[in-house]
């Protein structure tokens, strides 16, 4: 049983990135506590829009009302579709969740005009695409959540991660400015900073890998998808009402280091 402040129920939340396993964790976590829920791939490949119609499918089997859409969350035009889609057929949007990611290391020296372009667009750009074609329903409104997703990369950096955590970092910021930009508006904007999961491709399946993460981690562990989940419901929730502006740090204990 949800408790009454963190009840979503009459709400319609959007997850952009709802085709990963994290995204799938958000959107299921958003419909249980009572929320109507859409989500996106974050680009138009055949395999992320089959995982995304998969948490679709998830979100209408608690009961709650929901559909995926392939799209390409660099594209303007997409994203603006996909939203007013949201407010078409599920009435409204008042949450919405910024969960693009695009995984890359590379030298510096190495990095190619269009690759660096390319991590921007798809890690910081998006955000942006998204939160300007919701912010005219949820001023109109007077009322919304915009849920950012960053990483622990994007407080800290990282050899070979020059590209991937300025994208990171751009979203944190972000996040604190439109936070001013919408405190009197009704408007709330928070980010989730994620540390090190276990069930991402590059990081679960490489063992040399995980093994060397644990050690660094106090918690000596990876975190879990679904331990982001109860962060979001709150974030979205009026239990959330007089929070802005923050990010909010779920990584074992990570940035405690010296």
């Amino acid at each position: 049983m949800t408790p009454k402040e963190f009840e979503l129920t009459g709400k319609v939340a959007l997850v952009v990135g709802g085709a990963t396993a994290l995204g799938r964790a958000l959107a299921v976590a958003l419909a249980e506590a009572g929320a109507d829920v859409a989500v996106t791939s974050c680009t138009r490949g055949e395999q992320e829009e089959e995982a995304a119609n998969s948490t679709a499918a998830e979100v209408r089997a608690i009961g709650r009302r929901g559909f995926a859409a392939a799209i390409d969350v660099t594209d303007a035009s997409q994203v603006d579709a996909v939203v007013q889609r949201a407010v078409d057929e599920l009435g409204g949007l008042h949450i919405l969740v910024n969960n693009p990611d695009l995984p890359f290391a590379k030298p510096l020296a190495e990095v190619a005009d269009d690759e660096w372009q390319r991590v921007l667009a798809a890690n910081l750009t998006a955000v942006f695409l998204a939160t300007r074609a919701a912010a005219p329903v949820m001023l109109r409104q007077g009322k919304g959540r915009v849920i950012n997703v960053s990483s622990l990369l994007g407080e800290r950096g990282v050899i070979n991660g020059a590209a991937y955590c300025a994208a990171k970092a751009g979203v944190i910021n972000m996040t604190r400015a439109l936070a001013l930009e919408w405190a009197r508006e009704g408007i709330n904007v928070n980010c989730i900073g994620v540390g090190f999961l276990d069930d991402v491709p590059g990081i679960g399946g490489d063992e040399a890998l995980k093994a060397s993460l644990e050690r660094y981690l106090p918690m000596r562990r990876l975190a879990r998808s679904q331990e982001m989940a109860g962060l979001s419901v709150y974030l979205a929730s009026d239990a959330s009402d007089f929070v802005t502006g923050q990010v909010i740090f779920i990584e074992g204990g990570a940035l405690s280091h010296v």
